[in-house]
């Protein structure tokens, strides 16, 4: 299958989930990552994480995750004299709309600090357990990937895991992957 085709199959997985599907399976998705979070000590050392505003259909990851809300994060920004996607220091609730990435999202504010986070949590329409990841098909998230050198995390639903995935020589493997039902070691699978 080409990414093209799994792309239409996930965006089209993803869109028959309930409304009160979605939420339920985001608060579980949410409690795992906490867990994972926790055992990887990021929220007791205060660890630098990345993050992102969830798309209509994405994961709600920070349902169960009150401090990390209630603390400065990081967030996708797209650095226009760089041509590439940076992460800047923001909390939730001080996202702005804006047009970055093609995509009116949520983001931080332009005169926002930039920073490498330590820990990654990166969406996506398809995952292998092996840390493979099909994303949107702009490549901003595999092109930072390319050098990042601190854990990332895959964030999606049970239903996104595909048991082969299109890769290229670009593509980045991640570390871990959390679902509502599980967290896979991608190392380990």
């Amino acid at each position: 299958m080409s990414k093209h085709e799994l792309r239409r199959l996930m965006k089209g997985k993803l869109s028959s989930i309930e409304p009160s599907a979605l939420i339920e399976k985001s608060s579980f998705l949410s409690k795992n990552l906490h867990r994972l979070l926790a055992d990887l000590h990021v929220i007791q050392k205060n660890f630098c994480l990345g993050a992102f505003a969830p798309f209509d259909l994405e994961p709600i990851w920070f349902m169960e995750l009150s401090e990390v809300e209630k603390k400065q994060a990081s967030y996708p920004a797209y650095d226009q004299e760089a041509k590439q996607m940076t992460f800047k220091i923001a909390r939730m609730s001080d996202l702005i709309s804006k047009m970055d990435f093609g995509y009116k999202i949520l983001g931080p504010a332009d005169e926002a600090i930039p920073v490498i986070p330590d820990v990654l949590l990166i969406p996506g329409l398809a995952f292998s357990t092996n840390g493979e990841r099909l994303g949107r098909g702009k490549g901003f998230y595999d092109k930072f990937l390319f050098d990042y050198r601190g854990i990332k995390v895959g964030v999606c639903f049970e239903v996104q895991l595909v048991a082969e995935m299109p890769t290229e020589a670009h593509d980045v493997n991640l570390d871990y992957i959390v679902t509502e039902e599980r967290i896979i070691n991608c190392k380990l699978a």
